[in-house]
Order: C-alpha cells, then sequence, then structure tokens
C-alpha cells in the first residue's frame, strides 16, 4: 500500500498539521514531535489504542469532521484512505492542502509511507533515520531470534476467534523470529475467525495474544482463560505483546518485534 492522493506538491515547513486519522497520529508524532501538530484523531489520545498516546497528550483531538479541523488552522491535513470521504471531499473543495495515505499491512510497505510523510511535513531525513533504525532493531530480533534457536509454530487467536494471516503485520513479525503462521493454512487470508476446535486442532506450538486495554474485562483478555486452550496449551503461556504496535504500519513494528523475542524468551522451558 502506498500514497493515494496528495491535493498540492509537498513542501516543508507545515507548522500546523492536523491528523484525522490513527495511523497517520502516530506517523506524524514520530516526524515532528507534538510541536507541529495542531490536531489528533480522538484515537490517537487513547493509550489503549495508540503506543504513543503520552506524546499526544495535551494536543486537541478530532472526530474525523471538517468543522473541527477547520477551526484548528491548519497548513497540512493527513487522512487515511477510509476516514470520512465527505469531510475530505469538503476539504480539499476548500483548498487545503490534504495528504491521503492507507497504512501499510506488511513491513515492506512501512517505507513508502513513512518517506512520504516525511516529505510531506518537510522531515525526509527524520524518516530515514526511523527507518534506519526500524531495520537494524527488526534485523537485531531476527538474528537474536536464529542465534537462540526459536522455531515452531504459531496463530494469533483472540476475542470471537478473531486471527491474523497473510499478508499482515503480525505475520511478518512471526515470519522475522522464525514462526510459522498457521491461520493460512486454516484458510484465512488477511483477517478472519476461526473456531477454537479448528485452532486447537491445527496443534500451534505457541498463541500469540495481541494485548488489548490491559487490566480491563473484555472478551479479547478472557479468551486465553479459556478452558480448552488451558488444557491444549499448559506447557506454553501464551506470547502477549501489545496489540497497539501492529493496528498500524508504523516504525513501532520493531517494538512488537522485540516483545515477541522477550515473550518467547520468557516461554522457553
Amino acid at each position: 500500500m502506498g500514497l493515494l492522493a496528495a491535493a498540492t506538491p509537498a513542501s516543508a515547513g507545515a507548522n500546523r498539521i492536523v491528523s484525522m486519522n490513527l495511523c497517520t497520529d502516530q506517523i506524524a508524532l514520530l516526524l515532528v514531535g507534538p510541536e507541529r501538530i495542531a490536531s489528533v484523531s480522538w484515537l490517537g489520545a487513547d493509550p489503549a489504542e495508540s503506543a504513543l498516546a503520552d506524546m499526544a497528550k495535551g494536543i486537541p483531538i478530532n472526530h474525523g469532521l471538517a468543522e473541527e479541523v477547520i477551526a484548528a488552522k491548519p497548513d497540512l491535513i493527513l487522512t487515511g484512505l477510509y476516514t470520512t470521504g465527505f469531510a475530505k471531499a469538503m476539504l480539499r473543495r476548500l483548498n487545503y492542502r490534504v495528504v491521503e495515505v492507507d497504512s501499510p499491512n506488511t513491513i515492506a510497505g512501512i517505507d513508502g509511507i513513512l518517506r512520504t510523510l516525511g516529505e510531506a511535513v518537510g522531515e525526509p531525513e527524520r524518516a530515514e533515520a526511523l527507518l534506519a533504525d526500524m531495520k537494524a532493531r527488526l534485523n537485531a530480533a531476527g538474528t537474536a531470534a536464529a542465534a537462540e534457536n526459536f522455531h515452531g509454530s504459531a496463530i494469533v487467536y483472540d476475542a470471537n476467534g478473531y486471527t491474523v494471516g497473510r499478508p499482515g503485520l503480525a505475520d511478518d513479525v512471526m515470519t522475522l523470529l522464525g514462526l510459522t503462521n498457521k491461520a493460512p493454512d486454516l484458510g484465512i487470508a488477511a483477517y478472519g475467525q476461526v473456531p477454537i476446535e479448528s485452532m486447537l486442532a491445527a496443534r500451534p506450538d505457541y498463541i500469540v495474544h495481541l494485548l488489548y486495554r490491559p487490566g480491563e474485562a473484555s472478551l479479547a483478555n478472557a479468551a486465553m482463560n479459556h478452558p480448552a486452550i488451558r488444557h491444549a496449551m499448559r506447557a506454553r503461556p501464551p506470547l502477549t505483546i501489545q496489540g497497539r504496535l501492529l493496528t498500524c504500519g508504523t516504525p513501532l513494528v520493531a517494538d512488537a518485534a522485540e516483545q515477541l523475542l522477550g515473550a518467547l524468551r520468557a516461554a522457553r522451558p
């Protein structure tokens, strides 16, 4: 996935950036910090949804409404593919500079998005530095996993049987660390549901739990306590990582890889 549309050519020096999408919220914060951001989406300020919510503290939020964006007096608007189409169309008609991107669902796709937004906000060197750091950390995690001989099969399994197939960021991270994703074998493409019986019949060596709102009662967090899962996986606890790190294609995928590596180490007998 890459840049879908830009209202005008990129130029440096945007100082009042409005982001209307969780994924562009996080990339903007990584690229320019909070000082040049006039507004982020309400999801970008929610610590359960965004790993960078602390950076967004104090920044006004928006709910994807054109009126909110206009009130922020932006010189650049960042949106996602599925951000409200009516608002985007109105902002373009009013000659605001709008850059629209689709969040990548693979690690390889992060390069193009980060470079595109780095050019848009006038920070191409910062984008390259973020990419270099991400790749170095991913390479280190993959090298460590190989050296420690981690291997086997794994599957993401969450509330209502939802799992992640291929292509997908979770699949890329598992593959990087030497794990084979079982979801494609069960007919799952990028995302889908699998009955618990089918999942356990596939005999994964590991179950990956994408933690969501830790400490709060939820179906997603309760899924790992199902008696059948506890019985089948009694020798190996679930590999738990923060789900918010894989919601969007950003350099935060390196954090997810490091967390999964740590979980593999902790699960080793």
